[in-house]
């Protein structure tokens, strides 16, 4: 019996047909809102708030080490390398993908779309030996007949030659973001919940687009001492005008018959406040996906003095339920056994200054909780010998077993002799 069969054998799930519409509803398919602005996936990530945010995102998850781990009976956890989902996450996910490249993208998809697929394929490895990426935006979800409380689903995919197939839950990995849909099956799009926020800026970017196509030139009105005759004339007249003074020849000069006079009509950018609209747009995007200005290059409000502070925030506040949605995930969807789990480590992320981590090691060492192999561990240093041990003030003894005089001595002796030899090797040289 193959993993996933003995899960479906303790869930009791029952064996339907999964191209059997009789148990499965239609898919509700996207939301649809009706605009002059197309807001879609593209278009949204060429907006470069938006674009620079899903990089920060996706790059930053995807290069963070992910370790498996096995819980032992008092607690502690120890690091398992040889679990074939450690190597699927950690090296080869698929042959056409290393692990980075793979998390990256699932990343992106979920930032995006609150939704990210792969679809799993047993093999050597074992019931989950490949997981190859979806689109999500050709993967929707059909809701089936209710087992008791439990709601029955598929997925379906849209192929690139237009046919769809029906994919069972148990071979999708599938991250959701938050807030799901109403019957928590799905993340909400992040394109639904940011839409006037995306259109705005679409509508700016337009805006800015086009104004500079014309040079930066305003448009205006041409006014004459005579009228014309009929609508047919001015039309002419303007086509006349539109031919030899915009477009490649707007920089020609212009030589008005009939009296003309032009006047521009258009509100300066200055005075639309165009500068500041922009600025704020940017924040709003900022905001949808919790990103600190800094990362994006957008250092308006930085300083020297909050920077730091605000990395720290990107961590807790940004990155950590991305994180924690991950290991969720691999728990549930790719692990059978309790005490296995998978981590991200993001000690890399949280690390400070130089100064700051050596006066941290200083007073971790001193105190007793970190080894000098400890230390040298987390500055990706190799071990020395005898580096293992752990030392403990003088003063940090429990009440009532208070040290004899000649106790202290047996303890001070040696690092008095020590401290004298350093002295005598200081005074040869």
């Amino acid at each position: 019996m193959s993993f996933w069969q003995r899960l479906k054998a303790i869930a009791g799930t029952p064996n339907r047909d999964i191209n059997d519409d009789r148990y499965w509803h239609s898919p509700s398919g996207p939301l649809v809102i009706n605009t002059s602005v197309n807001v879609t996936s593209e278009t949204v990530q060429q907006l470069p708030e938006v674009y620079a945010c899903l990089k920060v995102l996706s790059e930053t998850i995807g290069s963070l080490p992910l370790i498996m781990y096995q819980r032992r009976p008092d607690g502690s956890k120890s690091r398992v390398d040889d679990h074939p989902i450690a190597d699927l996450l950690q090296h080869e996910p698929n042959p056409d993908q290393d692990a980075c490249e793979f998390r990256t993208q699932m990343t992106w998809d979920l930032a995006l779309h609150r939704n990210a697929f792969a679809e799993i394929f047993p093999g050597p490895r074992g019931a989950v030996d490949r997981m190859y990426r979806l689109d999500p935006a050709n993967v929707d979800v059909i809701k089936g007949q209710k087992s008791g409380n439990r709601q029955n689903y598929l997925y379906e995919v849209l192929e690139d030659h237009g046919t769809r197939r029906r994919i069972l839950p148990e071979n999708m990995f599938h991250l959701r973001g938050s807030p799901t849909t109403s019957d928590n099956l799905m993340g909400r799009s992040l394109l639904t919940d940011g839409y006037r926020v995306f259109a705005r800026a679409l509508a700016l970017e337009d805006y800015s687009r086009r104004f500079f196509d014309n040079d930066a030139t305003p448009g205006g009105i041409v006014r004459l001492q005579k009228s014309f005759q009929n609508t047919e004339q001015a039309h002419e007249y303007r086509s006349r005008w539109q031919g030899q003074f915009t477009g490649p020849n707007r920089h020609k000069i212009a030589v008005l018959d009939s009296g003309g006079e032009y006047q521009a009509i258009n509100v300066p950018n200055d005075k639309a406040q165009f500068i500041e609209t922009t600025k704020e747009v940017s924040l709003q995007i900022l905001r949808l996906f919790r990103m600190p200005p800094h990362k994006v290059m957008n250092l308006d409000r930085a300083t020297f003095s909050n920077i730091e502070e605000q990395s720290l925030s990107f961590v807790i506040d940004t990155l950590l339920p991305l994180l924690v949605g991950w290991e969720k995930a691999i728990k549930r969807q790719l692990i059978l056994r309790r005490e296995y789990f998978a981590e991200y480590n993001v000690a890399g992320l949280l690390r400070g200054d130089l100064k700051t981590r050596y006066e941290a090691y200083a007073m971790a060492r001193n105190w007793g909780w970190l080894s000098v192999n400890d230390i040298r561990k987390l500055e990706n240093m190799d071990p020395i010998t005898d580096g293992d041990t752990y030392l403990q003030p003088l003063n940090m003894t429990p009440i009532g077993q208070m040290m004899s005089s000649q106790e202290v001595a047996a303890q001070l002796t040696p690092k008095i002799v020590q401290a004298l030899e350093y002295k005598k090797r200081g005074q040869a040289l």
